[in-house]
């Protein structure tokens, strides 16, 4: 019996997702979205429906006995049950809910969905629904015309880049007996960065310069002093250690260098560890490596990021670490 209980469920669901995809999905793919005639729906709650049913067992029962008192109670809450589908109507009515932003995360911490809130008239009981995720809810009392910024969190705690799901606008107001609801359905995408696992960059990072060491590479300058050579005929007065020649009677000639941040390689294949373990040594390396402005290019198995600096070139990394498809039990 329990599994035949599933299958229906499972069925019911389906036919659900086919009905929202064919007749309304096209009239909510957008980033805003103002409750209007066209977009709002509205049905008894289930608090609506027992009251519904109760109307309707009156209007029988006094039918049935001639009781003229129990006819006029069945009417009233006929009329009430009608007054609630239009005071929820026009409640809601008006009201505009925009996408601002999306703001991913490092596991196991959720992304954050961004909203702005706005009627042009006093909207009671509002709320705000991600994919009828319990989870990922959120309510208001009242909304007016004055912006409302809204924060959802997502139901995603694992690696990954995920699809934004439709948004569920609903009212209960104001008996609680109807649902007037509508849909907003985003076109983007959100991601899920690995989890920060601390390493030693240089024991993992494949230096693109060569003599680079502590992450600095150094070349012929004149900024820092590096050591003393022997003068030769080819060289200039104008570096001579005339105090050493003071001492010694010895021509010496200071030689200068400058450092320079190498350009690293973070490579997959350097890493240890299982895939996910490999991913969260790699983001810890991009996100310190942008901190600290050095160069750096990301190679992952069939990928190859080029070495850039900046924020842009961080998030590029971070995406493609967290889109990344391997074998877990590497």
């Amino acid at each position: 019996m329990p599994a035949k209980k599933a299958k229906r469920v499972s069925l019911f669901t389906s036919f659900k997702r086919i009905i929202f995809e064919k007749f309304l999905k096209n009239k909510h793919l957008k980033n805003s979205i103002t409750l209007e005639h066209n977009t709002i729906y509205v049905l008894p709650s289930s608090l609506g429906w027992y009251f519904v049913i109760v109307a309707i067992l009156n209007f029988v029962m006094g039918i049935n006995y001639q009781n003229n008192l129990i006819l006029v109670m069945s009417y009233l809450m006929f009329v009430v049950i009608v007054l609630a589908v239009f005071m929820g109507y026009s409640n809601a009515k008006g009201l505009t809910v925009t996408f601002d932003k999306v703001l991913p995360s490092f596991s196991p911490q959720k992304p954050i969905l961004k909203l702005s809130l706005q009627s042009y008239s006093i909207c009671q009981s509002v709320s705000i629904t991600y994919n009828n995720e319990l989870k990922a809810h959120t309510h208001y009392d009242t909304i007016s015309n004055k912006s409302i910024s809204s924060s959802l969190p997502l139901p995603y705690e694992n690696r990954g880049c995920y699809e934004l799901q439709r948004i569920k606008i609903a009212s209960n107001y104001p008996f609680g007996l109807v649902t007037v609801w509508s849909y907003l359905q985003i076109q983007t995408k959100t991601y899920v960065y690995p989890a920060h696992e601390y390493v030693l960059s240089d024991a993992h990072i494949s230096s693109q310069d060569e003599y680079a060491q502590n992450g600095m590479a150094k070349k012929p300058g004149t900024e820092e002093f590096e050591n003393l050579l022997i003068h030769q005929p080819e060289m200039g007065l104008n570096r001579i250690s005339w105090k050493h020649y003071a001492k010694t009677k010895q021509l010496l000639v200071k030689d200068f260098v400058d450092f320079k941040t190498t350009n690293a390689l973070f490579d997959f294949n350097l890493m240890t560890g299982a895939t996910e373990q490999r991913l969260s040594q790699l983001c810890y390396l991009v996100c310190e490596a942008t901190e600290h402005n050095t160069p750096f290019m990301l190679k992952l198995p069939n990928t190859l990021i080029n070495i850039n600096t900046g924020q842009a070139h961080k998030q590029q990394c971070l995406e493609s670490l967290s889109s990344f498809a391997g074998d877990n039990n590497d």
